[in-house]
C-alpha cells in the first residue's frame, strides 16, 4: 500500500514501461565486476526522484565500484504489478521498494531477496531499530526503511470551523455527526480514491481494530482467518458511513494521485478530510499544484467505537523501505550505507518530506516540518502499530481485503460476504 505517498505518482517519463520490461535483470554473478544495479522506486516527483539519482551519482564518484545504475521511477500501483511479474519470473531488481510484512516474507520464502542482516555493519546503527520490524523475517533482516509513520485523518480546520465543528471527533458517533455537519454546510466531508482500493481498506481495518482491539486483528493474522463478530461489525459501520454518501462526486473512479484524485481534492480545499498516512500533506501539494490547506491542515487519530476494545493509541501504519534482490552485486551494500549517512538522511527528509528513521533524529532533523511533527506526536503516544493489511498479510489476502472493501462501500457486498470472501482466499493460501 502506498501507501503513497511519496508513495503514489504516475510514470515519470514516456517509454518507462518499455524500459521496465527490459531492465528486470539483476547483477551478473554477485562479484560486482562490470555489473549494473537495477533500482526500482516509487518517487516520481521531484525533488525526491532526482535526489535518489544524485545519491547514486555521488556514490559512483566517491567509490571505485565498477558498476552502473539503471534507475526506474514507477507509479505505486504500476510498481506492484511490475514487481508481481518480476517475482513470477524469478528475476527481481537489485534494489526495490518494499513495505515489508507478508509480501516481503513471500519474497524471502521464494529466495528472491538477500539476507542483509550481516551486510550493513557500517551503517545499521544509524537506523532506529524499532523501524526495522516490518523488514525482519524470522529474526533476519531483509530490508531497510527510509520513512515511517501512521495513518490518521488529515483535516481542513477552516472547513471544520465553517461547519461549526469545534474539535476533531473522538468517537465514531462524533465522527458521523461531523460528516452530517459538513454536509449541512455544503462541504464534501471525505475524499476517497475508490479506484485504487487500498485507501478504503484503512477504514475497514481501523473499524475492526477499534471494535475488536488490535490484538484480535493480530490473532486473525496468526490464525489465517477472520473469525468473530468484530469483523462483520466493522463492515456494518463502514456500510452505514457509505450510505451517508460522504465522499466526493466520482470517488468510485478516482485515484489517489492526479489532478482529480483524492489527494488533490483535499489539497484544493474541495473536501474536508482524508484518512491517509504521513505522506498526505506533500501529496496534497504535489497533486493540487497549490500549497494545500497549509497551517489549516490538522491531524487526528481514527476515533474509538463506543463499547469497542480498541484505543486511539493503536495505529495503522508503516513506511517505505528498500529490499535487495537475491542476485544483487555486493557493492550495493556500500551504496545503501552511503544513502544512510546522516547528512543524506537529512536530504531524504527534506526532499521527500519523509518521517525520519534515524537512530538519532536530532542529528538529522533540527526542526521537523509542521505536519510531520503532528505524526511524530501521534507516534510518541502510540501503544502499538499494525502494518497496512495489504502488506502485513499474504499478498492474495491483502488484495482480497482491498477488493472486498471496495465492494462493501459500493453496496456490492454485505459485511458477511466481505468476511466470507477474504476467508475463502485465506483458505486457498493455506
Amino acid at each position: 500500500m502506498s501507501r503513497p505517498l511519496p508513495r503514489l505518482r504516475a510514470f515519470a517519463a514516456a517509454g518507462a514501461a518499455v524500459a521496465l520490461a527490459a531492465t528486470a535483470a539483476c547483477g551478473d554473478d554477485g562479484s560486482g565486476s562490470d555489473s549494473e544495479i537495477s533500482w526500482w522506486h516509487i518517487q516520481i516527483e521531484d525533488p525526491m526522484m532526482s535526489t535518489w539519482e544524485v545519491f547514486a551519482d555521488e556514490w559512483l564518484e566517491e567509490s571505485d565500484a565498477d558498476v552502473t545504475f539503471d534507475i526506474q521511477s514507477i507509479e505505486n500501483e504500476a510498481f506492484k504489478s511490475q514487481m508481481s511479474t518480476a517475482a513470477q519470473s524469478g528475476e527481481v531488481p537489485d534494489l526495490f521498494q518494499t513495505w515489508g510484512g507478508g509480501v516481503l516474507r513471500q519474497q524471502v520464502e521464494a529466495d528472491l531477496v538477500r539476507d542483509i542482516t550481516d551486510e550493513l555493519d557500517d551503517c545499521i546503527d544509524l537506523i532506529n531499530p524499532s523501524t526495522l520490524a516490518p523488514y525482519t523475517v524470522d529474526d533476519r533482516l531483509y530490508g531497510v526503511p527510509f520513512d515511517s509513520g501512521v495513518v490518521g485523518f488529515w483535516y481542513n480546520m477552516d472547513l471544520f470551523a465553517e461547519a461549526g465543528i469545534d474539535a476533531p471527533p473522538e468517537t465514531w458517533s462524533d465522527f458521523l455527526d461531523a460528516v452530517e455537519a459538513l454536509q449541512a454546510a455544503d462541504i464534501t466531508p471525505i475524499a476517497l480514491a475508490g479506484a485504487d482500493q487500498w485507501p478504503a481498506h484503512f477504514y475497514w481495518t481501523y473499524l475492526a481494530m477499534r471494535i475488536g482491539g488490535l490484538e484480535n486483528l493480530q490473532q486473525a493474522g496468526e490464525a489465517g482467518e477472520l473469525s468473530g463478530d468484530a469483523f462483520v461489525q466493522a463492515g456494518e459501520l463502514l456500510s452505514e458511513l457509505a450510505e451517508m454518501e460522504p465522499f466526493q462526486e466520482g470517488f468510485e473512479s478516482a485515484t489517489f494521485d492526479g489532478p482529480d484524485g483524492q489527494s488533490a481534492t483535499v489539497g484544493e480545499g474541495a473536501a474536508a478530510m482524508e484518512l491517509m498516512g504521513q505522506w498526505a500533506p506533500q501529496s496534497q501539494r504535489d497533486n493540487s499544484g497549490t500549497d494545500g490547506p497549509g497551517e489549516a491542515l490538522g491531524f487526528f487519530p481514527f476515533p474509538v467505537v463506543e463499547g469497542g476494545a480498541g484505543s486511539t493509541t493503536e495505529f495503522l501504519g508503516g513506511g517505505n523501505g528498500f529490499a535487495v534482490g537475491a542476485d544483487a552485486p555486493d557493492e550495493i551494500f556500500d551504496f545503501i550505507c552511503h544513502m544512510y549517512q546522516e547528512e543524506n538522511q537529512t536530504r531524504m527528509v527534506e526532499d521527500g518530506n519523509f518521517n525520519t528513521v534515524a537512530a538519532d533524529p536530532d542529528a538529522v532533523v533540527a526542526e521537523p516540518d509542521m505536519h510531520i511533527a503532528l505524526v511524530l506526536e501521534a507516534m510518541s503516544g502510540a501503544t502499538d502499530t499494525q502494518l497496512y493489511l495489504d502488506q502485513a498479510f499474504p499478498p492474495a489476502v491483502g488484495g482480497s481485503i482491498n477488493e472486498a472493501t471496495e465492494g462493501l462501500i459500493l453496496g456490492q457486498l454485505t459485511p458477511e460476504e466481505f468476511v466470507e470472501m477474504v476467508n475463502e482466499v485465506w483458505s486457498a493460501e493455506a
